[in-house]
């Protein structure tokens, strides 16, 4: 069960990205890659014992430009962080799969300096790594900001925070299956574009 749903999940994954990258023969789309850090803002339940220790993200994306300052983009992340019960690390690792599709705004400057707004919902796969059979998939919602810099042309640079918002409801996995509380997590991350087309 676990294996089909991580399957299904990178198989919607590369069906967006094969389709936009038919796309890019006339248009302009973009593709990215990046990795940073992830941290959770809230604890796991309400006595305040249990919470994720700062953690780590990666992930990539494919765009396609509306305009010049406007682009619809699909982006696959995945991020991990430890579980601590009373500040103490207990081996225990949670895994994130994001799959999200998301309207990005951006501000172009005749410097090559780009910042940029997004928001979106998607799908989340959690895993509990090392867990067999108990992963959740649910929706979640996405926003975030960040800032571009164009190196050369096709070619940028750029740093971004993003807002991730999920719930842990109904995970079986043998650790989380008690929690249920909502999440607000952040990730921070810095990466590399290209852009194809014209």
């Amino acid at each position: 069960m676990a294996l089909r749903s991580r399957s299904t999940l990178f198989a919607t994954a590369l069906a967006v990205i094969g389709a936009a990258s038919a796309a890019a023969q006339d248009h302009v789309v973009t593709l990215a890659a990046y990795g940073g850090g992830y941290s959770a803002l809230k604890q796991l339940n309400t006595a305040g014992t249990a919470e994720f220790a700062p953690g780590f993200t990666l992930g990539g994306g494919i765009g396609y430009k509306i305009d010049k300052s406007v682009e619809l983009r699909a982006t696959l992340t995945g991020a991990q962080s430890q579980l601590r019960q009373g500040a103490t690390p207990t081996g225990v690792y949670l895994n994130r799969y994001y799959l999200a599709v998301d309207v990005k705004a951006e501000h172009p400057t005749a410097s090559g300096i780009a910042p940029y707004g997004f928001f979106g919902a998607g799908a989340v796969l959690l895993h509990e790594k090392a867990s067999t059979g108990a992963d959740k998939t649910q929706g979640f919602a996405h926003l975030g900001v960040g800032i571009a810099y164009t190196i050369k042309s096709g070619l940028s640079i750029f740093a971004q925070g993003d807002g991730l918002f999920y719930s842990l409801t109904e995970m079986t996995s043998p650790t989380f299956t008690s929690f249920s509380a909502a999440q607000i997590d952040v990730g921070w991350s810095a990466g590399v574009s290209y852009r194809l087309g014209s």
